[in-house]
């Protein structure tokens, strides 16, 4: 498909007094069987500076995908069936001119784990289809962002009490609820992209309030990297395999700034769920006690020079991170929130 097939230009036309009207591609309206009289859904973007149309139906798109199998590594036909569950597909086929090899079925094994709702439906020697059980309306874009930002807040604190107590074994719960935030996010993916083709299904998703998805999906990004840097402090935990110990100033001052974060981190929450001057207020100071905070440990660190030094001020940069990541979310709430939200109108026709 070349750009001419994406992109064309439109003359705008006069109808009436006060009604301006474009055309609609013909390829377009055959694909999806518009005729005269049908409605359709325009969508103005977050910024307010282009239109989405689709058709009024609960459609939203090619629900069958197939992949072929044989130029793929496994690594390779992973990252293309994600693409697929992302994508919204409902049916995924994986085809292959000759047999399948044991690496294919692994990796189709490998990546159903990854993913929820995925499942193999139908296995030959030559194909497998697997199918994803998840439609919109199972799950709520809010709900799988408190679900992530839950998850992300129990791997931090894992993680922190794995620094500060030596603890490989708390460590290695952290890296456990990993794979649930992926499975999380991945989902959240798939929902955000199959609603943005179909403008329809907001409800369905809890988007009543008319919060952006590009902004859903920042935010969402934002959870996913601190649950990272939650990752990043328990993988030192677990390299130094039981041999850190902390003295005791140490341990109370890493605690005290992992508090701040957490306190920060809420806050920021609530100013996501609820944007208002004050919450978003709220936030910002919560914020700014957490870097002051990381300010005056990393003068601790480099004052009293605690072993293992290394490790420590490893942590406490990517606790800043964590509360870079928490001001990134903060910035695109209040953005959104503040400034007149898109609007999604019928058309009375075509």
């Amino acid at each position: 498909m070349g750009a001419d097939d994406i992109r064309m230009k439109r003359k705008i036309q006069q109808l009436g007094s006060s009604t301006l009207a474009v055309t609609l591609p013909a390829e377009w309206a055959r694909e999806h069987d518009a005729r005269k009289g049908d409605e359709v859904i325009v969508q103005r973007d977050e910024s307010g500076g282009s239109l989405l149309i689709v058709p009024d139906s609960s459609s939203s798109g090619t629900e069958t995908a197939t992949i072929d199998a044989d130029p793929l590594e496994p690594g390779a036909l992973e990252r293309a069936i994600l693409a697929q569950y992302v994508l919204g597909r409902q049916l995924i086929r994986i085809d292959g001119e000759t047999p399948l090899s044991t690496d294919v079925l692994d990796s189709v094994t490998s990546i159903e784990r990854q993913l929820m709702g995925l499942g193999v439906v139908e296995q030959g020697t030559d194909h497998v289809d697997v199918r994803c059980s998840v439609a919109p309306g199972d799950f709520e874009l809010p709900t799988l962002l408190e679900r992530l930002w839950r998850t992300e807040a129990t791997m931090r604190e894992h993680a922190i009490e794995a620094l500060t107590t030596g603890d490989p074994d708390g460590a290695q719960r952290t890296i456990h609820h990993e794979r649930q935030i992926e499975k999380l996010f991945y989902l959240f993916l798939r929902l955000l992209f199959t609603t943005y083709r179909n403008p329809r299904l907001n409800e369905s998703v809890g988007l009543e309030t008319g919060f952006p998805l590009i902004g859903y999906r920042s935010i969402a990004q934002d959870v996913v990297l601190m649950a990272g840097v939650a990752r990043r402090i328990a993988g030192m935990v677990t390299e130094a395999g039981g041999t850190i110990e902390l003295e005791e100033t140490a341990a109370t001052r890493f605690r005290t700034t992992a508090d701040t974060l957490e306190t920060a981190a809420a806050e920021t929450r609530t100013a996501v769920t609820d944007p208002t001057h004050e919450t978003v207020g709220r936030a910002r100071e919560s914020l700014d006690a957490h870097f002051d905070s990381v300010e005056q440990t990393q003068r601790y660190l480099e004052t009293e020079r605690p072993e293992p030094l290394l490790v420590l001020q490893r942590s406490l940069t990517a606790l800043h991170s964590s509360g870079t990541h928490a001001t990134d979310s903060l910035d695109v709430a209040s953005h959104f929130a503040f400034r007149s939200e898109p609007t999604v109108e019928g058309s009375d026709s075509l």
